[in-house]
């Protein structure tokens, strides 16, 4: 198998189809890159009152509360970067509809490592879970011959809150495409929120901004000798824009919104996940998709195609209320622009002027193709 994301044919039949295939129909799912083991039940008796989120959102605290959670290996261009992984797990939990509370990290380091280094990734670890919201509350370290740079795998942990102890799952696995309470119907469970026909599209910023960032980082001095040194300069200064809690949050705030946080296979592979996963179709105007000019620069020079680039600091949105979902955004100072609509039948289009395309199964993330597993 080649490096990077597993591709969803392979991860469908060895993966899912070997771990579920024994689970009764019932158990609901939840999204792609999180899923609910479970309740655990408190109450406002408890002692729980609401909560102010990053956003400033107000979140009301109800009866009950479920947890979640996500897993995450290494990212494309940030391998002894911990503290992007935190981001990436808290961006799967955020996007899932939950509010991002702790981590947990497995770290396994070559013999060649030294203890600074270590010290130097944990403390960009911490740091980075402290802008989350998370709390690190347990790990693993481990020096093994097995590898020969830093692994670090990360389970976030998050919370989502009901109001009727009927309506909470007791299992499920998910597609990071966000869930949605069944009200009125005691016993029903939850759905997980999909694309709908007549659904927008909406993008948070831009895309492969994080693969951009990792570019920028990893070839400095190579891109100082063909650009002007405040072009990767500004690259580089992308890096805490790489959460998408406080977009996901806004996004939560209107009503029917199904999400998607951009990781591997950058846009186009977002596109296609929460299209196949609701049995839709798309389309979509690649001149409408947001992109830094800095990002086209930069993935030109290193013949990558950015709408296949790890693109962590972006959020897909589906609604049907756009225009108030991009105002609220631009309200907090985040950028957000509508792409394209979701449609009956599976078609899913790219159009770019007049020239038309069907959208693909998602490929290689771009960084891999390009690089292999070099950082």
């Amino acid at each position: 198998m080649r490096i990077g994301k597993l591709p969803e044919s392979a991860l469908m039949r060895s993966v899912l189809g070997q771990l579920y295939a024994e689970l009764p129909e019932r158990l609901e799912q939840y999204g792609a890159d999180c899923a609910a083991f479970g309740c655990a039940v408190s109450s406002k008796k408890d002692g729980m009152d609401d909560r102010q989120t990053s956003a400033g959102l107000t979140i009301q605290r109800p009866e009950y509360v479920v947890t979640v959670y996500t897993a995450v290996g290494p990212i494309p261009g940030f391998g002894n970067q911990p503290g992007v992984s935190v981001v990436a797990a808290a961006n799967n939990l955020a996007a899932g509809g939950a509010v991002p509370q702790a981590i947990t990290v497995h770290a396994v380091l070559p013999p060649s490592f030294e203890e600074h280094e270590l010290k130097k990734a944990m403390k960009e670890l911490v740091k980075a879970a402290e802008v989350c919201g998370m709390q690190v509350i347990c790990g693993h370290t481990e020096v093994s011959d097995a590898v020969d740079r830093p692994l670090y795998q990360m389970t976030g942990i998050g919370q989502v809150c009901i109001e009727d102890a009927n309506q909470r799952p007791m299992l499920g696995f998910s597609g990071n495409v966000g869930w949605q309470q069944n009200k009125g119907q005691a016993g029903a469970g939850w759905t997980q929120k999909k694309l709908c026909p007549g659904q927008a599209l909406v993008v948070t910023k831009w895309i492969a901004l994080a693969g951009t960032v990792a570019l920028a980082e990893a070839h400095e001095e190579e891109l100082h000798a063909r650009f002007p040194l405040f072009l990767t300069d500004q690259a580089k200064a992308w890096k805490p824009q790489l959460s998408v809690v406080r977009d996901a949050q806004i996004a939560s705030g209107i009503d029917g919104c199904a999400m998607h946080d951009l990781s591997q296979g950058g846009i186009f592979g977002a596109l296609w996940e929460m299209a196949q996963r609701a049995g839709v179709g798309l389309e979509v105007d690649l001149k409408r998709i947001p992109i830094r000019q800095e990002t086209v620069e930069i993935c030109e020079y290193f013949d990558i195609n950015p709408y296949g680039l790890y693109s962590a600091g972006a959020l897909l949105v589906g609604t049907s209320q756009p225009e108030a979902l991009v105002q609220a955004l631009i309200g907090h100072g985040i950028p957000a622009a509508v792409i394209g609509r979701v449609t009956d039948g599976n078609d899913r289009i790219i159009r770019n002027g007049e020239e038309v395309r069907f959208l693909d199964r998602p490929q290689q993330d771009e960084w891999y193709r390009r690089f292999g597993g070099k950082e």
